[in-house]
């Protein structure tokens, strides 16, 4: 909790407590994560030859791409996208070091692997 005070007092900070400034930090993560569940939907659709799927998760990838080139042409939200791009470098790290659990019950059946008979 402290770290992400700390974070969060940074961005406050450098964004000299304008909200109209954070809103923009804030709105490219947002997008960012759009993008890529979109991407991922797209993809699913595609191997599924759902072609309604396909042009609707299409549309909503081609909108959001805009909307992120738009906010990122103000220079500013780059800060956002580079550190969204740090955190999902470390989430990676951890998911290889974990194995690459596949799903839910992988990375269940890991943990519990790695705790071995401490749970009671």
């Amino acid at each position: 909790m402290g770290a992400f005070l700390c974070v969060a007092a940074v961005v406050v900070v450098a964004a000299g407590a304008s909200e109209q400034e954070l809103v923009l930090f804030y709105a490219v993560a947002v997008f960012v994560a759009f993008f890529f569940g979109l991407l991922s939907m797209y993809r699913f659709a595609r191997a599924e030859h759902t072609r309604r799927f396909v042009a609707l998760t299409g549309a909503g990838l081609a909108a959001v791409t805009l909307t992120l080139v738009v906010n990122l042409g103000r220079v500013y939200p780059i800060a956002s996208l580079a550190a969204a791009i740090v955190i999902a470098a470390i989430l990676h790290r951890l998911w290889v070091r974990a194995g690459m659990p596949s799903g839910a019950a992988d990375a269940e059946a890991i943990a519990e692997r790695a705790m071995g008979d401490t749970i009671v």
